[in-house]
Parts: C-alpha cells; sequence; structure tokens
C-alpha cells in the first residue's frame, strides 16, 4: 500500500455520529429535478427533491454524509399525477407559508434554497442480506412554523406486513399513502 500524504494530521474517528431519527425538521431544499412522464417507462409526473437539515445538531447533515460516502440520503418526491394533486398542493402551500414573498410559479428550480418542514417517520424493510431492518421516510410535509411550534405527530414503527412467512413481500406495496 503507498502512504497517504499528511496521514499524521489526520484525525482518527470511529464512525460515531448523530443520526436522524423520527421527528419533524427544519429543512432546505437543495435540489429539485422535474420528472416527466414517460411512456418508455410508465413512470414520472413528479418533482424529485433533495433536502437537508438546516436547524440543530444536524444542520447540513446530508452534505456532510455526501462529502464522506458519496451518498445524497434526504430525498422526497412529490407526485403530481391527477390523483395526487391535492397533496402536491399542500406541498406547494407549505413551501410558500415557509418563505415569505415566495409563490409556487411551476419553475422547479426556484424551489431550491427554500425552506420546508418535513416529518420523518420509520419503517421496516428487508435488506440484502435478508435481514429486517429500518430507515427514514418523509411521512410529512408541513409549514416550517409548525415544526419549530412541534404541531405535528411523529407517526410508530412501520412494520412488514407478513414478516416470517415465505410470501412475505419486501415493501408495502398496499400503503394508501403513496399516490403513485
Amino acid at each position: 500500500m503507498k502512504p497517504i500524504n499528511n496521514y499524521e494530521n489526520i484525525q482518527a474517528t470511529n464512525g460515531d455520529f448523530a443520526r436522524p431519527t423520527p421527528g419533524g425538521y427544519v429543512c432546505e431544499i437543495m435540489r429539485a429535478e422535474d420528472v416527466p412522464f414517460s411512456e418508455e417507462t410508465g413512470k414520472g409526473d413528479y418533482l424529485k427533491i433533495e433536502y437537508d437539515f438546516t436547524e440543530g445538531e444536524l444542520a447540513g447533515y446530508h452534505a456532510d454524509a455526501y462529502k464522506k460516502f458519496g451518498y445524497w440520503g434526504g430525498k422526497l418526491v412529490r407526485s403530481y399525477k391527477e390523483k395526487a394533486l391535492g397533496m402536491f398542493k399542500h406541498f406547494t402551500n407549505c413551501v410558500e407559508e415557509s418563505n415569505e414573498g415566495y409563490t409556487w410559479d411551476w419553475d422547479e428550480q426556484k424551489l431550491v434554497g427554500k425552506k420546508i418542514g418535513l416529518v420523518l417517520g420509520e419503517e421496516e424493510y428487508t435488506g440484502n442480506d435478508g435481514a429486517i431492518k429500518t430507515r427514514l421516510y418523509v411521512k410529512d410535509v408541513k409549514n416550517v412554523d409548525d415544526i419549530r411550534k412541534g404541531d405535528f405527530k411523529v407517526p410508530p414503527l412501520k412494520k412488514l406486513k407478513g414478516v416470517g412467512t415465505a410470501a412475505a413481500p419486501a415493501v408495502d406495496e398496499t400503503d394508501d399513502d403513496l399516490p403513485f
């Protein structure tokens, strides 16, 4: 192995660092991409959003993780398919309420830099090794004032259905919260 330059000045870490837990967070939209419907894939009509925490000990968490590991973890999808328009309107209303003077004008790039309140829940999933694991997901979108006031409910752990049976799906495919 070749020696690493300046190795003696690198601080040793054991990988322990604060991790997000279920709860309410004030976040900033870091990236927004429109994904129009594609006949080829049969998917689309949604905004793909990347966010980061902006307040508290987790501020900048996803940017730091990206620098260290090359993966951006804070992701949110907002569908604008016809059956999801009410939830999409809720999302744009929350962005407007959280950012004085901002009005949604159908330019998703103007979402970058805007604040939003997110309620994160935890769900079980089956890992590649077959083990039951947990991950965070965005359960709800709120305005930042509601998050700061604690005006939100943290959902209980979303358990896998049918765990322990041979036919158990890896994810809950009947989730009524998903519009697509």
